[in-house]
């Protein structure tokens, strides 16, 4: 009986070894995983801070890319008005007609402003109204 229950003990000694070492290694998968995955959640906010610079967040960067300094643009529809500022309350300068030659300054404004030049002097158009 002695032998017995030496072999059982044994045997379960070696079971329970055996199931701990399984366990640890489960355990080890599981945080090389949760590691793997928060490195990859990293790169993923990088990325996304990256593309989100490169879109730019108004108009500014669009108005930006659109136009170089220097370029004659034109309105799309008669009575654009040329503000002293960028802003809709600033002082009108003049009324625009289509044909009226607009030459761009390199200014923007995050408004959704362009600086411009014309034969009326420097102003401020809405950069959405401007071919």
């Amino acid at each position: 009986m002695k032998k017995y229950q030496t072999l059982l003990i044994g045997s379960l000694f070696l079971f329970t070894t055996s199931s701990h070492a399984g366990f640890a290694d489960s355990i080890r998968e599981l945080r090389n995983t949760i590691g793997q995955l928060s490195d990859t959640t990293k790169e993923i906010t990088g990325v996304t801070k990256e593309v989100g610079a490169l879109s730019g967040n108004g108009s500014e960067q669009a108005t930006s890319a659109q136009y170089s300094s220097g370029q004659t643009l034109y309105p799309k529809l008669n009575n654009v008005s040329l503000y002293e500022s960028a802003s809709k309350s600033a002082p009108v300068i003049k009324k625009l007609t289509k044909s009226t030659d607009l030459v761009f300054t390199g200014k923007t404004h995050k408004s959704g402003f362009i600086q411009v030049t014309t034969e009326y002097g420097d102003g401020w158009v809405e950069s959405h109204l401007i071919r």
